[in-house]
Order: structure tokens, then sequence, then C-alpha cells
């Protein structure tokens, strides 16, 4: 038995009628490179060849009675891989719209929690049959996304030949325990850990001091940190602050701006909305390098490229910016289990407000740069620490009162979108042959967060899956098409001397042309297309005033070019003039 994490825990506890806590992926094979190759069939083969690989597909909860104290995982003696693994198809023609609705239907029912939370959908009839995909849905107690990509690891091959793994280990499945049993166990933890939950109140108290700028609470915490006298204060004191003493001043942060309220921070309903689509990984890639910024940089600015284009499309776009939460790794790969939740988060600016697809970049570098120092971090292990003594009935009460009083249509949400980038493999996949084409991630949203956005690198794509509520986002395909418009916006930023990405003519500066000795090449050029010395003379000058101008605006963006003496005189320069 080992007993889940807190974090592990809060995905459990946010479940209601409208609320899951699964995540998915969608993968596409083809299986013309091996008949039979990402099949049901052979899909419940390589599973229980390589089940020692797989943890979390042979264990289940086991519940402390009245949720007192955290639930356990024990490995599942009732496991039964035909109940997990399952046949479905999509109707002819098999377009992604029809893929999409299948996904949607699916990830719109909970998981059974009395069996290991997971389930695997073989889905036929994929484009006229061409392909085969296959949508993994996983509660998220179970994983985090770098924990997804070991299992993925684990079920894939690296090249398109086959090789039966033979028969797993021995695996002896665990006793059910009694609820009495249950109640003992938890009534041990109960006594070997009173001190910490002394210390994570202190915590909560000087978090709540500090948001309230209340020194009431900031005396009583600091009252609260001085144990009794004597040998057992002595003891309680040393055991309190341990062995790093400013321990007790880590509150966790919590952030310093609300965000704005867009159509889908709002209450959700049961049903979902999934689209998803690919970019090019080589022309996100051509954008870093060309700016100095990050790849996730780049993919924020995608992500809210596309938002305010969404948001201007129905007149709804806040005079503030929307600010995105970005789940981040906290493994050290020290960890004993690597299938459990490792995350943080910090809080970005996607700077929706500003029309410049450039500067908008620039401020998400800046805004992502400040995060990663620490200033809008959440500690997750603080928060982690403090979530052990929340009783889990508790918690799945307050959530499920939320929910029901609509909180979130009431209050503006702390961020407005989950956006998160999991990288992947740069090489080609295979399933018993069947290539992998795409891997796109379906992951999950909550009241208040209505949407999700979520990217996976793989073999030169940045595959994209988009997550909504039915209700408050129907046309979610939309934000596909302007994700692709956002990538046409980035790459016209890049320089013009960068000949890799064709550029608009209008995004081109012109040769600077401001010393008077570079001008003459100007007018013999001029001459050369003219029909006679007076249309060069008008000509000539607003040329040269154009060319003054694009040359300072060069200096300000940092590009001056070289002057090209044969590109002076373009037809292009008289408009612009």
């Amino acid at each position: 038995m080992k007993q889940l994490s807190s974090t592990d825990v809060g995905f459990l506890t946010m479940e209601s009628a409208s609320n899951f806590g699964h995540v998915s992926s969608l993968n596409i094979y083809d299986p013309s490179t091996a008949p039979g190759g990402g099949g049901l069939e052979v899909t419940k083969k390589i599973i229980l060849e390589r089940i020692d690989l797989l943890q979390p597909f042979r264990r289940r909860l086991v519940e402390v009675p009245f949720g007192m104290d955290l639930p356990y995982w024990i490995e599942d003696p009732n496991f039964d891989i035909d109940f997990h693994v399952r046949h479905h198809a999509v109707p002819p023609p098999g377009t992604p719209e029809q893929l999409s609705d299948v996904v949607s239907r699916i990830i719109a029912r909970p998981l059974d929690r009395s069996r290991p939370l997971w389930e695997l959908y073989v889905i036929e009839g994929v484009e006229g049959g061409k392909y085969i995909a296959q949508l993994t849905k996983i509660h998220h107690a179970t994983i985090d996304g770098a924990a997804g990509a070991l299992m993925l690891a684990a079920i894939l091959d690296v090249d398109s030949e086959y090789r039966p793994h033979g028969e797993p280990a021995e695996w002896i499945p665990d006793r059910i325990p009694t609820d009495q049993e249950m109640l003992r166990i938890t009534a041990g933890e109960f006594l070997r850990r009173p001190e910490k939950v002394i210390r994570q109140s202190i915590k909560a108290f000087r978090e709540l001091a500090a948001a309230s700028q209340n020194g009431g609470l900031r005396a009583l915490a600091d009252v609260a940190a001085q144990p009794m006298p004597g040998l057992l204060g002595s003891i309680m004191r040393k055991r309190l602050r341990g062995d790093i003493p400013e321990d007790l001043d880590r509150a966790p942060a919590l952030p310093t701006t609300q965000a704005p309220h867009t159509p889908w921070n709002r209450t959700i309903t049961p049903h979902r909305r999934f689209a998803f689509t690919s970019i090019s990984l080589d022309e996100a890639k051509k954008i870093r390098r060309a700016h100095g910024v990050t790849f996730n940089d780049v993919v924020m600015a995608l992500c809210s490229g596309a938002l305010r284009k969404y948001l201007e499309i129905h007149d709804c776009l806040p005079d503030e910016p929307l600010i995105a939460m970005v789940p981040v790794s906290i493994r050290t790969g020290d960890e004993t289990d690597v299938y459990q939740n490792r995350v943080s988060a910090l809080l970005s600016n996607l700077a929706t407000n500003e029309p410049d697809a450039l500067r908008r970049l620039k401020i998400i570098s800046a805004s992502m740069n400040t995060a990663k120092e620490g200033v809008k971090t959440i500690p997750a292990e603080v928060l982690t620490d403090f979530g052990q003594f929340a009783p889990p009935a508790i918690a799945a009460r307050a959530m499920r009162l939320a929910s029901r009083l609509r909180i979130a249509d009431r209050m503006n949400p702390p961020f407005n979108v989950i956006i998160s980038n999991v990288p992947g493999p740069n090489h080609r996949l295979y399933s018993a042959g069947a290539e992998l084409k795409h891997f796109y991630p379906v992951s999950t949203i909550t009241d208040g967060l209505g949407l999700n956005m979520t990217v996976q690198s793989y073999n030169g794509n940045l595959d994209f899956g988009f997550v909504s509520c039915r209700e408050l986002m129907p046309d979610l395909w939309v934000i596909t098409d302007l994700l692709h418009e956002a990538m046409a916006d980035l790459l016209a930023t890049i320089p013009a001397d960068d000949d890799t990405v064709s550029i608009p003519t209008a995004m081109v500066p012109e040769p600077t042309a401001v010393p008077s000795k570079k001008a003459a090449p100007v007018k013999k050029a001029a001459k050369k297309a003219a029909p006679s010395k007076q249309a060069a003379a008008e000509n000539a000058a607003p040329v040269k005033k154009a060319a003054a101008e694009k040359a300072e605006a060069s200096k300000r963006a940092g590009r001056v070019e070289k002057a090209k003496p044969k590109k002076a005189p373009s037809k292009k320069a008289k408009p612009t003039a």
C-alpha cells in the first residue's frame, strides 16, 4: 500500500457532476506500415507484455472511511484488461470533426474508482479507414505530463519491427483492506505527525496575514510558532523548525492580480468540445532563433495570438491582458515513484491587449522570465505539505458546494486559461509496427477555467489539443484556424535578411539610403526605370524620403540592413511614400 500525495488527491477531490480529473491523449497510427498494428488485440497484448513498466495500470484506490485521510494505492486483485481496452469506431467518412466528437463524448464520462483509473479506446474508421486512433484516458491523480511520457515510451517502440517481450514477471496482487483496517492505519498516521499540522497551520496563518495585511493574524502565527516551555516544548520546537528554520516563512505565493472575465471563465457543464491541429516545429524554432526567446515563449505567443483573434471575432476582447497558468515540472530525478504528480505552476501575462505580434512575444517572454525567477511561482512543495492535512471529505464537499453555488460566475478568475507544453520525442515511434503519426494531448477543464490548450512536440510537429465546455465555446474548431494565422503573424516578424522564411513585402524594411554618396545609384536606377529625365526627377524625391523613413524605423527595430542599390528603385516604394 502507498498513500497518495495531496497533489494527487487534489485531482480526485476536484471531481463533481461536471468536473472530471482525468487527462487523455489521442494517438493517430498508420497501419499500412504493419497490418494489425495499432489494433485492439495487439494493443492488449503489448500492454500485458509490458505491464511491469506500467504501474498505474494495475493499481486501484482504497479510500479511508468518511474521508478522514488521504486514500491509498493497492495492486488490484480484480484487474481485467478487457474492461480497460475497448473498441470504438467513427462513422464514414471519418473526418477530424467526427473523430473529435467521439473523443468529446468519451472524455465527458468519469472513470470508475473501483478499478484502476484508466481506459484505452481503439478507434477505427479514421479518414475512411486510412488511420487507426487510440484514445488513452487516465486519471490525473495517477500521472502528470512527465509520467505520461514515460508510459508512452514503455508502450511504443523506436523501430517498426515488433519484438514480443514475453511473459511479464510474477505479480502478487494486494488484498483489499477492510474499513476497520483503514481506520487503524489512519489513527497511527495521526499519532505520528501532529507537529506537521501545527507547522502547516502557521504557514497558512502567515500567508493569510500577508494577503490581508492583518497584523493580528501575523501575531497569532508568531505566538503559535513558540511552543510550550520545558523538555516537551524543546522537542516540539526542534520538530517544528526542522533542519531549515526559515521553512516556517515559506508561505505559498498567491496571484498578485485578478484576470479579466472571458466567455469560458464560467461554470462548466459535463459536456465537452475537443479540437486538434499541428504546426511545423521547424517554423517555431525559426521564430525562437530570430528573436532570442525560448521555445515555450513561442508556444505561449501562438496561443495568445489565437485567443486574441477569437475574442475579437466575438467582440469581447478585454482591455486587460489575459493571464495563463503554465504547469512546470519539479522533478529532480530522485523520486522513488515516478508515476505521481510532481508539478508546480507559474502565471504569465499573455499580452492579448497588444495588437503587434512581435511586441506581444517580447512581453510574454519577459513575463515568463520574471515568473521563472520565483515572483509568481506557486511553491509546490509547500502546497503538497499543507495538503497532507486537508481531509478529502472536506475538500470534496467544498468543491461540490462551489460548483453548486456557481462561484465561477461571480468572481474573476486568478487566471484565464491553462497552457501546457509537453516535450516529446523528435523521432518516429511505432505500435507493433504501425507508425505513430500524431500525438494530440486531451487535457481537463474545471469550473471557471473552461478552456485548456496543451501542446505535445513529436517528430517535427507541434500537436495542439484544445478542450473546452461545449456550451461555453461551441465553435472551438475556430481556434485551430486562428492558431495558424497566429503562426503566420509571428513568421512575418522575422528580419528580412533571414531567407529561410518568405516574408510579405510590406514587412521587409527598405535599404538604408541616408548617406549622400549612396544616393547616386538610386538616381541611376530610377532613370533606367523611367521613360524620361522628368519622370526620374519626380520619382527621386519620394524614393529618398521613403528610404530615409524606412532606415529610421529599421534602426529603432535594431535591423538596419546594408544598402542594396538595385532594390532601391522598387515600385513598391512609391505607394509607401
